[in-house]
């Protein structure tokens, strides 16, 4: 066995400096949430109060929700890349699990950054039309949100501020929609015969599965399935809390703080837990008791990604960056003579 040179490749942040980084991050994180909840008039014993007697089931059932998530994440980005790439279901859900791990370190969902160099080490294939694939998959994460909201809008009221969000939203997904339909019509982006001309091939090669048949089906019933899934556990997990929402509420709940998390903190500590709590004083509910709900449910989704994505890491011996079991090739057989 013969290992690939990597004197060339990037080096990975130190985990002291990953560490100080997060740690940094998450104190700025709950440095926001302290100062929503002192804008709404939270008070710490009440919050303390609500924490007090919850119930174990409503825990347990956050925790398998969270799998739940990632499992149909998994099976958009699969639908996405699959057919292109030649991968498995099984690819793209470790792949999500690692990207998970990581978002929960660096800000500003850098972890799916690191979920293309994973997939590219462990299957060979190219890192440039992963990332094209992955342009598309988010493309239809947040895309998802709109077939979910125009089915709760015919079967209930949502708030008009949610109109508004959404109406908002939409425009710039139709924007970044036909940015990657010129992408895909554009001529060379450069010769082929450079490095850059190369990356760009195989870019626009990823993004290329914007434009199948299949991904319209792919937006219109598997892209809101995760969104769908998690209004339905916010809506049972609330119950523990003595929060009855109604499915479009927890909708909107679940709207409001992905918008929050626009405010780059790792795993979207403390911005999560602003815009969830301030949807909820929107529609009457006690602050305190919000806040309790919500920090409960966002790290039950949280630490139990984390703990599957590092257990997976060391289970493989995956480094990322540098030598590791994907640098690993046979060398071919001598000739005979």
């Amino acid at each position: 066995m013969t290992t690939a040179p990597d004197a060339d490749r990037p080096a990975l942040p130190g985990w002291r400096k990953l560490a100080l980084r997060a740690s940094l991050g998450l104190v700025g994180g709950v440095a926001v949430a302290v100062l929503a909840g002192w804008a709404l008039g939270v008070h710490p014993r009440e919050v303390l109060r609500s924490l007090e007697g919850v119930p174990a089931w409503s825990v347990l059932f956050c925790v398998l929700s969270s799998y739940g998530v990632l499992g149909f994440q998994a099976l958009r980005w699969h639908r996405v890349m699959g057919p292109r790439l030649g991968l498995s279901y099984a690819d793209a859900l470790q792949a999500q699990v690692v990207g998970f791990f990581f978002n929960a370190f660096l800000p500003a969902r850098g972890g799916d950054l690191l979920r293309v160099q994973y997939l590219g080490r462990r299957t060979g294939k190219s890192r440039a039309t992963i990332l094209g694939t992955e342009l598309v998959d988010r493309w239809l994460d947040w895309w998802g949100w709109i077939p979910t909201f125009i089915v709760m809008a015919l079967l209930s009221d949502p708030p008009r501020w949610l109109f508004k969000a959404l109406g908002i939203f939409g425009a710039l997904l139709v924007a970044w929609g036909l940015a990657m339909v010129v992408l895909t019509r554009s001529g060379r982006l450069g010769r082929e015969d450079t490095r850059f001309g190369r990356a760009m091939t195989a870019l626009r090669s990823g993004v290329q599965s914007f434009r199948e048949p299949r991904i319209w089906v792919t937006a219109l019933v598997i892209a809101p399935l995760p969104w769908v899934w998690e209004a339905t556990a916010i809506t049972i997990a609330g119950r523990a809390f003595g929060l009855h929402l109604s499915l479009v509420q927890s909708f909107s709940v679940m709207i409001a703080f992905n918008l929050a998390m626009i405010v780059p903190t790792p795993g979207g500590v403390g911005s999560q837990e602003s815009g969830g709590t301030a949807a909820l004083a929107f529609f009457g509910f006690d602050h305190s008791r919000s806040l309790a709900f919500l920090f409960v449910y966002h790290f039950t989704q949280l630490l139990p990604g984390m703990a599957t994505g590092a257990a997976l890491l060391l289970a493989q011996g995956e480094v990322l960056f540098g030598r590791g079991p994907s640098d690993t090739v046979t060398p071919p057989p001598a000739p005979e003579p």
